[in-house]
């Protein structure tokens, strides 16, 4: 296969996965949900996943059965690799599936599983024919652009988000000691009530600490939304993944609740002023 057409082809899987991804995650928590590691609306895994099913089992479509099975292994060992290198290399597993029946480990479940099995079958008997239609049709030195802007694309989209998540993992390292200082510090003022200069300086150690929650309530909204059952190994840190899921659902809670209120005062605005025309 031409090495041009391979990358194009990579790349409109690793869409075609995002936009599964999102409207499947979408559906079950009934809202939109940004799935992925990276910024952009692609997800690798999916690409590779694609390009491999081909690669490997293109030449057994005439046996349905056999390429279900076999896409349904393929992704399996896939995800589960995926799941163990990223957690290495962020001391965070990602996605857990351990609340799932027939789970390995909580890195991959019968469920997903079983849907990536059918999405190889419609791959291979679906998607792929149409796609080759059209990627054929484009000139040569197009596709090559395209290949080479993919590459472009997906290589600073990858650097940018290991170093936010990197980022992300210091900060909640920096929260956590930052806030055990503040609330060391309250602790101590506690102590001496009714002194008016020391009660400013707690009520500015309170604002400062809620400050740091916020920042960090509103940096870990994207990782949350992508990989809402992230956790970890470290007990202490899989505390504060819960806490942040907590205090996301209480943020989503409240916004919620702010649009109805808007929704009424204008539908009650839009009544009076019907009333007087």
């Amino acid at each position: 296969m031409q090495l041009d057409l391979l990358i194009s082809y990579f790349f409109c899987y690793a869409i075609v996965g995002y936009l599964v991804e999102v409207a499947y995650c979408s559906l079950i928590e009934k809202r939109f949900v940004n799935r992925g590691f990276l910024h952009g609306p692609y997800l690798p895994i999916y690409g590779f996943g694609a390009i491999s099913i081909l690669l490997l089992f293109q030449n057994w479509a005439a046996h349905p059965l056999l390429v279900f099975l076999l896409t349904f292994v393929l992704a399996s060992i896939l995800e589960y690799l995926t799941s163990f290198l990223l957690e290495r290399l962020f001391n965070a597993k990602l996605w857990d599936y351990s609340t799932y029946p027939y789970n390995l480990h909580g890195r991959v479940c019968l469920l997903n599983s079983t849907l990536f099995g059918l999405l190889g079958l419609l791959v291979i008997y679906v998607l792929h024919p149409l796609l080759t239609t059209a990627l054929q049709r484009l000139d040569i030195q197009l596709l090559d652009s395209f290949s080479s802007a993919i590459i472009l694309v997906i290589s600073i989209d990858t650097t940018s988000s290991v170093v936010r998540m990197a980022a992300f993992q210091t900060q909640l390292g920096e929260f956590k000691k930052k806030a055990r200082e503040i609330e060391e510090r309250l602790l101590l003022l506690s102590n001496f009530a009714g002194n008016k200069n020391l009660e400013l300086l707690k009520n500015r150690l309170d604002e400062e600490l809620d400050e740091l929650k916020a920042k960090l309530n509103a940096s870990s909204k994207r990782i949350l939304d992508a990989f809402p059952s992230i956790t970890s190994a470290n007990e202490e840190k899989r505390l504060q993944f819960e806490t942040l899921r907590l205090n996301a659902k209480e943020w989503r809670v409240k916004q919620k609740v702010l649009r109805n209120e808007l929704k009424q005062k204008a539908q009650s605005f839009a009544r009076r002023h019907t009333k007087r025309d």
